[in-house]
């Protein structure tokens, strides 16, 4: 007869948080994805690389929900003792993890991309730009070494889902170890987008309370630096594999909070003309980002192969009130009604240097 103690052991499940936090991390950014795309097509008539690559991120997070959801019926979340019971269905819970991982990596891996392309568009520092293709180089190179090392890790991939096949395998720790390298990583990484657009947003002229809410709406993914931390955390306690299947639902919970506030994230910032059609009252100022690559020619940034470098330092509107706000967007904002009267100042500045290091300064403007 089985004692109390162990009963109760063997009742504890982890399978319905499994469940509830992947489908919410899943449909909350599915919901913002299908707002952004919505903002892009219908409203700006524009489709950008970052969108695409959106798409497919937040492919990948429903698929990683999914199979963690039948993962969960089989027996992740409860404790092995229980589930080695059934071979077979500990044989499936062990493939469909593995499976669910390689997906939260790609997802994770598309999303940030995303929003670092997103942000290839608006910076106008060299140094930015270079710094944004490392991160974003990197971030790929890193990301898919690993999910390739979640099967290659033994000779023959069947042996991590089915111990009686034998393989020779690396040592747990190796994988382990690098894997905590990537969550270290990706946590630094999310750390440095979040903080870009600051040293962006601050140096234009407008309002304190304006750079701040377009900057903190352009590196709400800090909070997914938080949740990779702490997802990192888990990676030590189950290199042991002595309760795979309890121990394994916490670290695939938080991938899916990292992934999902990722993906977030990366759109929130395309949802201001969104906000303006359904709030004309709260603000008379409009941000809009371009497509990139984008639809029209427009002056390429830091271009060296023709002898010249040429700087878009971008379209600037000053408003009535003395706010100066980055149009982000080669078309420009047009008022929502012909009634609408204010006094508008475009400003289109671009500095040119040739070989000899002469600067050339050429502007043109619309009252």
């Amino acid at each position: 007869m089985v004692s109390t103690g162990k009963a109760d052991f063997l009742s504890e499940t982890r399978a319905p948080t499994v469940k509830g936090v992947m489908w919410v991390m899943s449909l909350v950014p599915l919901v913002f994805v299908g707002m952004r795309l919505y903002v892009r097509i219908y409203l700006r008539r524009v489709f950008g690389w970052d969108d695409g690559i959106a798409i497919v991120a937040i492919c990948c997070l429903v698929a990683y929900a999914a199979v963690c959801h039948v993962a969960a019926n089989l027996g992740l979340g409860q404790h092995l003792l229980l589930v080695k019971d059934n071979p077979n269905k500990l044989m499936e819970v062990g493939l469909l993890c593995n499976i669910g991982e390689t997906l939260a990596i790609m997802a994770c891996t598309l999303g940030k991309t995303s929003f670092a392309v997103t942000l290839l568009r608006i910076v106008v520092h060299k140094w930015m730009v270079f710094l944004l293709w490392f991160v974003i180089i990197t971030m790929n190179v890193v990301n898919i070494l690993t999910a390739l090392f979640v099967f290659l890790q033994c000779k023959d991939p069947r042996h991590l889902w089915n111990p009686m096949i034998p393989s020779q395998c690396w040592p747990s720790h190796v994988f382990t170890n690098f894997s905590l390298f990537v969550g270290a990583y990706s946590g630094a990484r999310d750390f440095v987008l979040a903080l870009l657009p600051w040293t962006i947003v601050w140096n234009l002229q407008m309002k304190k309370k304006e750079k701040f809410g377009v900057a903190f709406a352009m590196s709400l993914g800090i909070f997914a630096g938080a949740a990779s931390i702490v997802k990192t955390t888990y990676l030590v306690a189950l290199s042991a594999k002595a309760d795979f299947t309890w121990e394994l639902a916490p670290l695939l919970i938080w991938a899916a909070v990292e992934d999902g506030l990722a993906i977030t994230a990366a759109s929130i910032p395309a949802l201001k003309p969104l906000l303006v059609r359904l709030f004309p009252s709260s603000t008379s100022e409009t941000y809009n980002m371009a497509a990139y690559p984008p639809k029209q020619p427009v002056p390429r940034v830091f271009d060296n192969t023709e002898g010249d470098t040429l700087t878009d330092i971008g379209h600037t509107t000053i408003h009535d009130s003395g706010s100066q706000t980055a149009i982000l967007d080669p078309e420009m904002a047009v008022p929502a009604s012909p009634k609408l009267e204010s006094i508008n100042m475009t400003t289109e500045v671009f500095v040119t240097y040739n070989n000899h290091g002469t600067q050339q300064i050429k502007g043109r403007g619309l009252v």
